[in-house]
């Protein structure tokens, strides 16, 4: 502190700027030692590029897919789906074709990352399936570079920062996101460090670049579309560009007077402003578009904005952390979990929520860390506190109902609502939780420097490890599960206790595991005390403790599977596609696998009626009659909802269903024993584009049931919401329709019709699609409560569909002009200086 405020007057006298004498103010928070500074420069390469080699060893080195439950359903589809359409049509896709009945590629985030940059470009470079791994790699060792320059920035030692750097990156709370196949997950989380440390650099030195910084950054997050993370994240990191405003508004070390302190403070949160709602532009042709779809097309305004009180907050609350969670915070076994990778997460899950694929650990070492931090020493303390009131909330909120704090936020912060799984915000409580280990690390090298203060260090230490020590002997007798399930958990039901039960073993090994890791840390720390090891090999230690501790946890949620075999098509979808080889006329199937959430037949081209995807048209699921992840009643219970939608072939999982129905079977495979395991059966299905000669009008909420009614007949009349503006004969016409050419964002069909007549094409409707008849534009028509219809006179005509989304465009040149305006002034700033640099 002596050495700070010396430098503070000397600038003073000097007549340096106010930016100078700010900067003084914001260096050498820590104080570190210049041994602990004294690494070469090529360490942190080495050290996270190693243990990402390790961690991910069994993908890297061989031809494997990593394996991710949602990667294994929708997400290799779509992105196989994109990565075609780009090499192949050389193209963005306007429109998924391949999943209940067609919805927008880029507004309805059907391939998510779509255009975040690292994501296409590894599209671009490999196989899809390959792909979708080496973007989990990159972000995991790019998110220990990102923490190593957020933790210099703040004036941390390199000691400080490979720590953080490691303990960040190997975080089960996001390493453990692999498995789920959680990838915009991911991805913020990685980029939480690089924001905080742009934002860090700008209040520290404000210029343009530092703005263009902030606005990349921005963008860049926002184009991994994972919103719900982004939104938590861009809150958290506004509340410290507040806190650093007023930080410097107080501050009396620079200098300056009141007013000017006032004005310096609000120059920089301002700019701080401008350059995040300069990001926002930049990412606008990703952001505008999917965030009028969400709320105005999308099936989520059935479970948001059509939700009222409790089921509204039940469904905002949903897969929230509870008490056991939190407690698995400090034994990670202590839950267990739903991963079959490893003996202590095989089903062996007692928890609250309905399964657990993820983790949320830290760190017990990075936890211990974290409250060395407060132990003496004067540097910051405010910005000590701002991180564990950042962390502190960000725990509560993710307890949901347990606590009052997120119905706090769900009154009062707009978007909540929006969004469920409070969970989500533990990459908030991980990334303030490592920001205070790195200030445990320089505090406990400064106490070595300065030779005082090791009894309070040492104190929380070994009494972190005495605590570790009595949660063991309480597991180890069970009274901890007993006290648990008695006053925490008292209406477990049966089955979870009996799954308890049966995981003591894993939760006491557990215990004691990281009782050991905190004795080997309180214990090398001793010696480094003692001197019996200098602070290069305390650090080298600590690096190999905190690594075994993230490691460990998480080896269960990283596994490889052969892509082909999972790829390869059965016997039942070799038959389809062998009958329709050659068959120009699309068609759909209806799986009923997996509650008919099945998408792999899309794997192969084959269009699906049903299906799983997070985005879609909520008409549709109307029609169909499907609510959330349930299945498509009207689809089973009604053919005429089957022949509408073009359903060609019925795909019936016999030993899933329990039984088998009847029809004209196509194909089937049988079990050993002969019985029946899966069945392809023929459906009656009407093409995919037809003529029809008569209409009845019915309202949103009459089309549906009218549909499902005896009255209805879908080849003899079409519903629409509004009269048809073109007179129909009333009886079925006389016409043919023929496609000649159907991609992502262009169908074209020869139409030849002795009446007038409306064209039905059993897609979905929306507002993107625009039709021309012979090169004359004309209205399409919403039919059928969520499909197309177009009006068509006597002749022979062509008629062309084509996909294109003015609110696309528009917002597509604001990024565009807004990108190449930050990048001309980034690279005019870095200019001016390098000429500066080179006159001195």
């Amino acid at each position: 502190m002596g050495k700070r405020k010396i430098e503070v007057q000397k600038a003073g006298k000097g007549g340096q700027g106010q930016s100078t004498r700010a900067r003084t103010l914001d260096s050498d928070i820590h104080n570190p030692t210049a041994g602990s500074n004294n690494l070469p420069s090529w360490i942190p390469a080495a050290l996270f590029g190693g243990l990402t080699l390790f961690l991910f060893r069994s993908f890297i080195f061989t031809d494997q897919m990593l394996v991710g439950n949602d990667t294994l359903s929708l997400g290799y589809v779509a992105r196989a789906f994109y990565a075609d359409a780009l090499t192949q049509l050389g193209t963005v896709p306007g429109w998924a074709p391949l999943i209940l009945g067609g919805t927008p590629f880029l507004e309805a985030l059907s391939a998510g990352d779509a255009l975040y940059f690292p994501s296409t470009a590894l599209l671009l470079l490999f196989e899809p399936y390959r792909a979708l791994g080496w973007k989990l790699v990159v972000h995991v060792v790019a998110a220990g570079f990102f923490m190593f320059g957020w933790i210099r920035t703040l004036g941390g030692s390199r000691f400080a920062a490979l720590v953080a750097g490691t303990g960040y990156m190997l975080a089960p709370f996001f390493v453990s996101l692999v498995n789920p196949g959680h990838d915009g997950k991911m991805f913020v989380t990685a980029l939480a460090p690089l924001l905080f440390w742009v934002v860090e650099r700008h209040f520290k030195n404000p210029s343009i670049r530092s703005i263009c910084g902030i606005s990349l950054v921005v963008a860049l997050i926002i184009y991994t579309t994972h919103f719900q993370m982004a939104y938590f994240l861009f809150g958290a990191v506004g509340a410290f560009a507040i806190f650093r405003a007023v930080e410097f508004w107080l501050s009396k070390d620079l200098g300056l007077s009141s007013s000017n302190r006032r004005r310096t403070a609000g120059s920089r949160f301002l700019t701080f402003i401008v350059g995040a709602l300069l990001g926002l532009g930049i990412a606008a042709v990703q952001f505008f578009p999917a965030a009028n779809y969400v709320t105005e097309d999308s099936r989520r305004i059935q479970t948001t904005r059509e939700a009222a009180g409790e089921a509204s907050r039940e469904w905002s609350s949903s897969w929230s952390l509870h008490p056991e969670e939190v407690m698995s915070l400090v034994i990670p076994e202590f839950v267990g979990g739903n991963v079959e990778s490893t003996d202590w997460t095989r089903q062996t899950y007692w928890g609250r929520n309905v399964f657990k694929h993820n983790h949320e650990y830290i760190g017990i070492l990075l936890l211990l860390l974290s409250l060395v931090s407060f132990v003496g020493g004067t540097a910051r303390p405010a910005l000590r506190w701002f991180f564990a009131g950042l962390g502190a909330t960000g725990l509560l909120f993710t307890l949901g109902t347990h606590t009052p704090l997120w119905s706090l936020f769900y009154e009062l912060v707009p978007g909540i609502e929006l969004f469920r799984a409070p969970s989500q915000v533990i990459f908030l409580v991980g990334f303030s939780v490592v920001t205070l280990a790195a200030f445990g690390v320089d505090r406990i090298l400064i106490t070595k420097e300065e030779g005082v203060g090791w009894r309070a260090v040492e104190r929380v230490l070994w009494v972190g490890t005495g605590c570790l020590g009595l949660l063991l002997l309480l597991a180890s007798t069970g009274v901890l599960t007993s006290m648990w399930t008695t006053v925490l958990y008292s209406d477990i039901t049966p089955e979870r206790q009996e799954i308890l039960q049966n995981s003591l073993p894993f939760l006491v090994r557990g215990a004691g595991i990281v009782f050991l890791f905190s004795m080997a840390t309180s214990g090398i720390t001793w010696l480094l005390r003692r001197g019996y090891i200098g602070s290069l090999g305390w650090l080298i230690g600590l690096l190999i403790l905190v690594s075994a501790d993230a490691l460990r946890i998480d080896k269960p949620y990283v596994n490889t599977m052969d892509f082909e075999q999972w790829a390869a098509p059965t016997e039942n979808i070799q038959a389809i596609l062998q009958r329709e080889q050659g068959n120009p006329e699309p068609y759909r199937l209806l799986s009923f696998r997996q509650r008919s959430q099945d998408v792999t037949p899309a794997l192969h081209g084959i269009e699906l009626a049903a299906g799983h995807h997070p985005n879609d048209l909520s008409r549709y699921r109307e029609l169909i009659g499907m609510v959330g992840s349930s299945e498509p009643f009207n689809l089973y219970e009604n053919s005429n909802i089957r022949r509408l939608l073009n359903v060609k072939y019925i795909l019936w999982p016999d030993l899933e269903m329990g039984g088998s129905i009847q029809g004209p079977a196509v194909a089937q495979l049988q079990l050993q024993d002969g019985r029946a395991y899966e069945t392809i059966f023929s459906d009656p299905g009407l093409r995919r584009a037809r003529l029809v000669g008569n209409f009845v009008v019915k309202t949103d909420n009459e089309a549906v049931p009218y549909m499902l009614s005896d009255s209805f007949d879908p080849e003899l009349e079409v519903v629409l919401n509004e009269p048809a503006p073109i007179d129909l004969i009333g009886k079925p016409v006389t016409g043919e329709v023929s496609w000649i050419e159907r991609t992502p964002n262009r169908m074209s069909l020869e139409v030849s019709t002795e009446d007038p007549a409306l064209l039905v094409i059993a897609d979905n409707w929306f507002p993107a699609w625009k039709a021309e008849i012979d090169g004359t534009p004309v209205d399409i028509l919403r039919a059928y409560h969520s499909l197309r219809a177009i009006p068509v006179s006597p002749g022979e005509h062509q008629v062309v569909l084509t996909y294109r989304s003015e609110l696309l465009a528009r917002s597509l040149w604001i990024s565009i002009i807004l990108f190449f305006g930050i990048a001309g002034a980034a690279a005019f700033d870095f200019l001016r200086i390098f000429r500066s640099r080179r006159t001195r």
